[in-house]
């Protein structure tokens, strides 16, 4: 998460009063201690959202490699079937 440092009093990006402010350094903007807060709070909740769909595409792409290990495997099972219904006729001729 972006760090923060006191530049003084100044305008607060948010609420607009002049206050004692913070930079944030990940966005350059000035913010009152109360509205820094939530700043960050929402960063958190954003960077959490981004986890989650992250975890999500993963989770999809194994999922996506296992079925086509099953495609794989149900093709050769096929294959074995073929073959074996072949060899029973062949047999029984």
């Amino acid at each position: 998460m972006a760090t923060t440092t006191s530049t003084g009093k100044a305008k607060c990006f948010k609420c607009d009063k002049d206050k004692v402010v913070y930079l944030c350094e990940g966005c350059s903007q000035k913010f009152c201690l109360t509205d820094l807060t939530e700043h960050h709070k929402n960063h958190g909740i954003e960077l959490d959202k981004i986890i989650t769909d992250c975890d999500a595409f993963q989770q999809k792409l194994i999922e996506q490699q296992v079925d086509q290990n099953q495609r794989v495997l149900i093709q050769q099972i096929d294959e074995w079937e073929k073959d074996s219904i072949n060899k029973i006729k062949q047999t029984a001729e």
